[in-house]
């Protein structure tokens, strides 16, 4: 038996020795391949709060259990802290790999550090005809397309039907094609809704505006640019030439804007003041939430914010038509970008068509509030919004989408922080000063943009 295990393990060390003569071994075994990290920086819009970031946490793990070469993980920054560790990972040769979900206005804002996806779009030949016209074009400049579109923000008005109620009046029109439902209209109703602590409103003789409760109109989250945006400028949103070189924040559509905005709170009192909105604020909640205010002009990314246990009824009708017969909705978007000096920029774009996908865009736009902005992704999400909302108009919120308003109010403008805190200065004096001479205000608003424009471009 020793004889016959010893013919058998000599048998074995021969044929082993023949096998490596004859280059027939088994390659050694390999380790294998480290997974390349991709991190998403959240930070700069929605996605820091402790619902959502357990439900990211949920989507890393999803991602990472069918990907063997990639490894997907969410760096959660508050918003205050956003831009100094951003800026900190750039510089210290530490950059994200994706940065959002985030809007137009830190795209804008940030504009040179994004990478231009176009030629990973190019080079897939990655369809983008399923994607809602107005998501594909709000964060794309002509030496830019910053990322594919996650989600849409359209804008409309949310009403206080208890109001309504109260003082008589039919609700606000829901068909988009009413033409009668105009900005004198808005003007009309928004003063029947608005109230002193004597139930007196602006048309009756006894009226206080010392002593306001309820605001019939208000559309006071949102900048300069977007506040006159409706008006209907022929640049729209922006407020230069289509060149950047040319000031033209005074067009007399925004003059006669501004002029509406300063009546409707310094005259009419349907629109509430600085101290009006301080009063609001000091109540610990927000503008429509805290009652004062029955019409509130928002986006969709309000209705996670501002629609949960109110103690009124509530529902959704589309902006107005503006004194040209045209309505503006204001549209916000969002999207992930990949920063220019990331690492892995490959595998970065993996994880965004991953996370635009149609089996996880609605997934993912659950977490962040916004309306899917894939086509196909309309019927599911109209689900989620009948669980979710089962009392408003949900046809509102899709029908919104194409009024965008383009020029973009968020768009990018040469030193884009600057030029919108010239403007705000500009808001300020809309909400504190009754006595503006909204002309004379609005040309120096011009005048002090056009230096912003004329010193960048001498620098360029």
């Amino acid at each position: 038996m020793k004889k016959n295990l010893f013919n058998v393990l000599t048998l074995l060390v021969l044929a082993s020795v023949l096998l490596t003569a004859c280059g027939g071994a088994a390659p050694a075994t390999q380790a294998p391949a480290e997974k390349q990290k991709v991190t998403i920086f959240v930070g700069f819009g929605t996605g820091t709060d402790p619902d959502q970031v357990a439900a990211q946490e949920e989507l890393a793990k999803k991602f990472n259990a069918s990907h063997d070469n990639i490894e997907m993980e969410f760096l959660i920054v508050p918003n205050e802290e956003a831009t100094e560790r951003f800026l900190a990972m750039v510089s210290g040769d530490n950059a994200p790999q994706l940065v959002g979900p985030h809007g137009t206005s830190t795209i804008a804002r940030f504009k040179e550090y994004w990478e231009d996806v176009t030629p990973y779009i190019e080079r897939d030949n990655y369809d983008m005809s399923d994607f809602y016209g107005p998501a594909t074009t709000i964060n794309k400049y002509p030496d830019l397309d910053a990322g594919l579109p996650l989600g849409l923000y359209p804008s409309f008005l949310f009403y206080n039907k208890d109001a309504f109620d109260a003082a008589g009046l039919d609700y606000p029109t829901h068909d988009y094609a009413d033409t009668s439902w105009n900005i004198d209209a808005l003007k009309e109703m928004a003063i029947q809704l608005t109230l002193d602590t004597n139930d007196n409103t602006p048309a009756d003789p006894d009226f206080d505006s010392s002593s306001i409760k309820q605001w019939g109109y208000a559309d006071t989250w949102t900048d300069m640019r977007g506040q006159l945006t409706m008006f209907g400028a022929p640049d729209v949103g922006r407020p230069t030439t289509d060149d950047y070189k040319t000031a033209t924040f005074n067009a007399p559509e925004r003059v006669l804007g501004f002029q509406w905005l300063h009546d409707g709170i310094w005259k009419d009192h349907f629109i509430p003041d600085a101290n009006g909105q301080a009063a609001i604020d000091s109540t610990g909640a927000d503008p429509f939430g805290s009652g004062q205010i029955a019409i509130w002009y928002s986006h969709t990314w309000f209705m996670s914010e501002g629609l949960n246990e109110l103690p009124f009824a509530f529902d959704i009708a589309p902006l107005f038509y503006n004194q040209d017969g045209e309505r503006i909705a204001r549209v916000h978007a969002d999207l992930f970008t990949i920063p220019k000096d990331a690492k892995n920029k490959d595998a970065a774009w993996e994880v965004m068509k991953w996370l635009v996908a149609p089996e996880q865009i609605v997934e993912v736009c659950q977490i962040y509030g916004c309306l899917p902005a894939r086509k196909s992704s309309e019927d599911a999400y109209r689900a989620f919004l009948q669980e979710r909302y089962p009392t408003i108009d949900h046809a509102v919120i899709f029908e919104a989408i194409n009024y965008l308003d383009n020029p973009h109010h968020e768009g990018w403008v040469p030193e884009w922080g600057k030029a919108n805190d010239t403007l705000n200065n500009v808001m300020s004096i809309l909400y504190s000063d009754p006595e503006a001479d909204v002309p004379a205000v609005m040309d120096q608003g011009n005048e002090d943009l056009q230096k912003i424009l004329d010193e960048y471009w001498a620098a360029q």
